[in-house]
C-alpha cells in the first residue's frame, strides 16, 4: 500500500499544480475585469457553462464511473482494455453529439445568450468540447493510476497556454468574445494532444498477457454506471452554474448581474483548490482500500481533514476578499466582493457531498448520488425563481448554499444506512456557520491599509498558536495513517 511519504509527495505535486492554476486565476481577474464589461463577461461565462454541461454528455459520466470500476481488476490487461474502450466510446459519442450541436447552433445561442449573435462561434465551441472531454478523461485515468506528477504537469498545460494567449490578446487589443473563444480553442487542442501522447506512453508500459483493444463486457457496466450518473452530474453542475442562466432571465439587471455574480463566485471557488487536492490524493487510495476492515475509519479521516482545512481556507478567502478585489479587479466589479462567500461556502459543501459519496462509490450505487443532486437541483431552481426577482445576485447565492446543505443532509442520511463511516454532520453545520459569521464581520469592516495589516497580523499569530496547540494531534493523525497503510 501507499505510505505516508508517498501521500505527502502526491499532495506536493497536486498542490503545486492547483496552486499554479489558482495563481493564473488571480491573473485572469484584472484581465477580464479591465477588458470586458460585466455584460460581456456574462456572455463568456454562459458559453463556458454550456461547454461544461455538454462535456458531461460527451464523456458519458466516465470520470465518475472510473472511480468505481478502475480497480475492479488490478491487472494491466484489464486496465489496458478498459482505457481503450473508454476512448473508443467517447470518440463515437463525440462525433454524434457534435453534429447535433452544429445543426442546432442558432437555437442553442438563443437559449443561452438570448441572441444568435454568437452562433458563428459554435464550430470552435464543438471542437473545444471534444478536446476537453478527452483531456478530462485522460486526467481522470492518470489520477486513478496515481501518477500525480503527470497529472500536475498536464493539468497546468491548458491553463498556462490560455494565460499566454490571454495576455497576448490584452496587450494587442484583441480581447473580444470571439478572440477569447479562439484562445481557448487553441489551448484545448494542444492540451488534448499532450494528454493523449502521455496516455499512449502509459499504455505502452503495461505488461500484457492478452492485448484486447475493446471489450463490450468490460465497458458495459462502466457505461451503465456513467449513464446513471449523467443526470446526477448534470444536476450537480447545474446547481453550480444554472443560477447564471436564471439571472440572465429573472434578474432586473440581467447580464450585468450575471457578470458581477460570476466574478464574485469564481473568487470564492478558490476553495476548489482544496476539494481537488483531497479528491485527487485521497479518493483513489480510499477506493483501493474500500473493502478493507478500516475503510470506514479512512473515509472519516478524509472527512475530518477536509473539514479542518476547509474552515481555514474558507476563512482566508472571505476575510481577504475585499483586498483581493481592491488590488486585482477593475472598479466596475467592486460590488462582486460581497458575493465571494457564496462561492466559498457552496464549494465547501460540494466537497463534503463528494466525501459522503465515497460510500456509494464503494457500493456501486450511482443512483443514490443521482437522486440527491436531482432533488437538490429542483429545489435550487425553485429557490432561484423565488429569490432572484427580488434579491438578484444575493438570491442566487443563498439558493446555492441552501441547495447544497440539503443534498449533503440527504446523502448523509442515505449513506449512513448503507455504510457507517461515522461522519459527524454537526461539524458541517459548525464550519458553515463559522464561514457565514466571518463573511458578516468582513462585510461591516471598511477596507484600509491599517485594517489589512491587522487582519494579516491576527491571522499569522492565530495560525502559529493553532499549529502549536494541534501539534500532537497532527503527529497522531500521521502515525495512524502510516499504521493503516
Amino acid at each position: 500500500m501507499v505510505n505516508v511519504n508517498q501521500h505527502l509527495q502526491k499532495i506536493i505535486h497536486y498542490s503545486a499544480g492547483r496552486m499554479f492554476n489558482n495563481v493564473i486565476l488571480v491573473i485572469f481577474l484584472p484581465i477580464f475585469s479591465h477588458y470586458m464589461i460585466p455584460e460581456q463577461y456574462a456572455v463568456y461565462t454562459n458559453i463556458t457553462i454550456f461547454i461544461s454541461l455538454a462535456n458531461i454528455f460527451y464523456s458519458l459520466g466516465f470520470t465518475q464511473s472510473l472511480v468505481s470500476y478502475f480497480y475492479l481488476e488490478n491487472t494491466d490487461d484489464y486496465k489496458y482494455t478498459l482505457i481503450n474502450s473508454v476512448y473508443i466510446v467517447t470518440a463515437i459519442v463525440g462525433i454524434i453529439l457534435s453534429l447535433l450541436i452544429y445543426i442546432s447552433k442558432n437555437n442553442i445561442a438563443l437559449l443561452i445568450l438570448k441572441s444568435d449573435m454568437y452562433s458563428n462561434l459554435f464550430p470552435a465551441i464543438v471542437i473545444i468540447i471534444i478536446a476537453q472531454s478527452f483531456s478530462g478523461i485522460t486526467l481522470s485515468i492518470i489520477n486513478k493510476l496515481e501518477r500525480s506528477l503527470n497529472y500536475a504537469i498536464l493539468g497546468g498545460v491548458s491553463n498556462f497556454l490560455i494565460l499566454i494567449l490571454f495576455i497576448y490578446g490584452a496587450i494587442s487589443g484583441n480581447f473580444s468574445i470571439s478572440n477569447v473563444i479562439s484562445y481557448i480553442f487553441i489551448s484545448s487542442l494542444i492540451a488534448m494532444l499532450a494528454a493523449l501522447i502521455n496516455i499512449n506512453i502509459i499504455l505502452r508500459s503495461f505488461v500484457l498477457q492478452n492485448k484486447v483493444i475493446f471489450s463490450y463486457e468490460i465497458i458495459k457496466p462502466v457505461i451503465r454506471f456513467g449513464l446513471i450518473m449523467i443526470p446526477g452530474t448534470l444536476a450537480l453542475i447545474s446547481m453550480r452554474v444554472l443560477d447564471r442562466y436564471m439571472l440572465t432571465y429573472l434578474s432586473p439587471r440581467g447580464l450585468y448581474d450575471v457578470g458581477i455574480y460570476a466574478m464574485g463566485y469564481k473568487v470564492g471557488a478558490i476553495m476548489q483548490f482544496l476539494l481537488s487536492i483531497v479528491s485527487m490524493v485521497f479518493f483513489p487510495h480510499a477506493m483501493k482500500n474500500a473493502d478493507s476492515p478500516y475503510a470506514g475509519k479512512l473515509f472519516n479521516k478524509i472527512y475530518l481533514f477536509f473539514l479542518i482545512c476547509g474552515a481555514i481556507l474558507g476563512f482566508f478567502i472571505i476575510i481577504f476578499s475585499k483586498e483581493l478585489f481592491a488590488i486585482f479587479v477593475d472598479a466596475q466589479y467592486t460590488s462582486a466582493a460581497d458575493l465571494v462567500f457564496f462561492g466559498a461556502i457552496s464549494t465547501f459543501l460540494h466537497g463534503i457531498f463528494n466525501i459522503f459519496n465515497l460510500v456509494f462509490y464503494k457500493m456501486h450505487q450511482a443512483g443514490k448520488i443521482a437522486i440527491a443532486v436531482v432533488l437538490g437541483t429542483i429545489i435550487n431552481i425553485g429557490l432561484n425563481i423565488a429569490l432572484i426577482p427580488k434579491y438578484g445576485a444575493f438570491g442566487a447565492g443563498y439558493a446555492s448554499i441552501i441547495s447544497y446543505i440539503l443534498i449533503v443532509i440527504f446523502n448523509y442520511v442515505k449513506g449512513k444506512k448503507t455504510f457507517n463511516a461515522n461522519f459527524r454532520i454537526s461539524y458541517v453545520y459548525l464550519v458553515t456557520a463559522f464561514l457565514f459569521l466571518t463573511s458578516f464581520l468582513n462585510s461591516i469592516i471598511r477596507i484600509s491599509i491599517l485594517v489589512s495589516s491587522i487582519k494579516i497580523t491576527v491571522i499569522l499569530v492565530g495560525t502559529l498558536l493553532l499549529t502549536y496547540s494541534q501539534k500532537q494531534h497532527l503527529i497522531s493523525f500521521q502515525n495512524q495513517f502510516r499504521s493503516e497503510d
